[in-house]
């Protein structure tokens, strides 16, 4: 059990860092940098915004996010027991508070690129979904995990990929949402490392196709981007972005997969 305990902090030491690194690294470069800021800019150009998007994006307000929380508590302290339930709730509430006080307070916009931007780094809604997808993870029984996770994936991809689609957010702001969301049940995690019942099914090859093919649209999102610099092309750029966090949203939901197991 100890050996067992060690690697699960372990585990949740990396993936504090690996996306506490991709977080920073994404409001240094995409908020913080004139190159960044003008390239984030051609992306919102390029997207068709509108104030009425579908699901799962137009889901997100206050009541529906208490309600889902509320759920999803329930249903922990019925699989897991009330500590567990507890802290899923605890831990959701607090990386979305903290999301609101980063993006309203704490993080500023210069204006190297446009003036009087406002700040939206990190997004809210990318954050609501990505910790109502760990949440869900953690308070699902052990052995549907796996496929709760690739669930978790898609939604997140789609979420992703209308917020770019529909110039509500720029790519950095995405991905600073989901590195927020995963640190916070990584750090937690850290702290006191969960205990599983039960082995999840097809752990293996979830872990390994969700791994390959999140690293293949992160790679394709590079070559697309620089090929987008090269032909002076918005929609490339866009379309860059948008797999980059599909594939940054496949990966984050993998990283809750392995921190919950």
């Amino acid at each position: 059990m100890s050996g067992a305990l060690t690697s699960r902090r372990l585990r949740a030491l990396w993936s504090t860092l690996f996306w506490a690194a991709l977080g920073v690294g994404s409001y240094v470069f995409g908020v913080q940098s004139a190159l960044g800021q003008e390239a984030e800019a051609s992306v919102l150009e390029a997207a068709r915004f509108t104030t009425d998007p579908p699901a799962p994006l137009n889901l997100v307000s206050t009541p529906s996010v208490g309600v889902a929380l509320l759920a999803i508590g329930i249903l922990a302290w019925i699989v897991h027991g009330i500590v567990r339930a507890v802290g899923i709730v605890v831990i959701s509430a607090l990386a979305i508070l903290a999301s609101q006080l980063l993006k309203l307070q704490l993080l500023d916009r210069p204006g190297l690129f446009e003036l009087d931007a406002a700040n939206t780094f990190p997004s809210g809604h990318m954050t609501v979904f990505t910790v109502l997808v760990a949440a869900i993870i953690w308070a699902v029984p052990t052995k549907i995990r796996a496929i709760v996770a690739l669930v978790g994936a898609a939604i997140l991809s789609a979420v992703g990929w209308q917020l770019l689609a529909y110039g509500w957010h720029r790519p950095s702001d995405v991905l600073g949402a989901i590195a927020l969301g995963i640190v916070a049940f990584a750090i937690a995690t850290l702290i006191r490392p969960s205990t599983s019942r039960g082995t999840p099914l097809l752990t293996r090859t979830v872990s390994i196709g969700m791994a390959m093919l999140s690293w293949t649209l992160i790679a394709a999102a590079i070559v697309l981007a620089v090929v987008s610099v090269a032909a002076s092309n918005q929609g490339l750029l866009l379309n860059a972005g948008q797999f980059g966090v599909i594939g940054t949203s496949i990966l984050g939901s993998r990283s809750l997969f392995r921190l919950s197991t």
